[in-house]
């Protein structure tokens, strides 16, 4: 996502202006951060949609062009109509290129073909999905790549022992999460077994 977004500013706020905005095809929004004046902006409804849907959209910078002048902005907080589902309001966070900043990264599994627990019929368990992490605007990763080779059932992934691109930190390094396990299929299955029984337990005495 390369992407130039061009944003219009607005000197006035409040629902009516906000329906108004929607109405008339935009999105309304405000821009904030760099120890600089937020500012309240609307954006083009269409542009915004074909780039919000994107899954790398609150992982990328956008340049925004902002009447004659252009500035680094890093989505933040989307809301989205509770029906239509289309976006109602937008925030976003003004960027340089030394600015450090957290993100949620997506976590990819590779190499489940040389992983011998996975030859055996394991699955993989994933339990976290996005690990939030500190960097830099100019260094923000398209994703976190964990290798499965070598790795057998009852084998895991824990936080300390994932490589992280140079410049990446997790965010909560304290904590030693599991990311993933290789567990067996009938592990799995009886696991399943075992929270239905009990979820018809709790309905039963209920």
């Amino acid at each position: 996502m390369n992407t130039v977004l061009n944003i219009v500013p607005r000197t006035s706020g409040g629902k009516k202006l906000a329906r108004k905005l929607r109405h008339d095809g935009f999105v309304p929004g405000i821009i904030y951060g760099a120890d600089s004046i937020p500012i309240s902006v609307s954006v083009g409804a269409k542009e915004l949609s074909q780039l919000c849907y994107h899954s790398a959209f609150f992982n990328h910078i956008i340049q925004a062009k902002i009447g004659d002048k252009v500035e680094k902005i890093l989505p933040r907080i989307i809301d989205f109509h509770p029906v239509t589902d289309e976006p109602i309001h937008v925030d976003f966070q003004r960027v340089t290129s030394d600015s450090k900043i957290k993100v949620s990264i997506s976590v990819e599994f590779i190499n489940e073909e040389k992983s011998p627990g996975m030859k055996k019929g394991g699955l993989l368990n994933i339990v976290v999905h996005q690990l939030e992490c500190f960097c830099l605007a100019s260094n923000i990763p398209e994703k976190i790549v964990i290798d499965l080779s070598g790795k057998d059932i009852g084998e895991g992934f824990e936080l300390s022992g994932i490589s992280f691109p140079d410049g990446v930190v997790p965010a909560h390094a304290e904590r030693d999460a599991i990311i993933a396990t290789i567990v067996g299929a009938r592990t799995t299955t009886e696991s399943t077994e075992q929270f239905a029984q009990e979820e018809t337990s709790v309905s039963a005495v209920a």
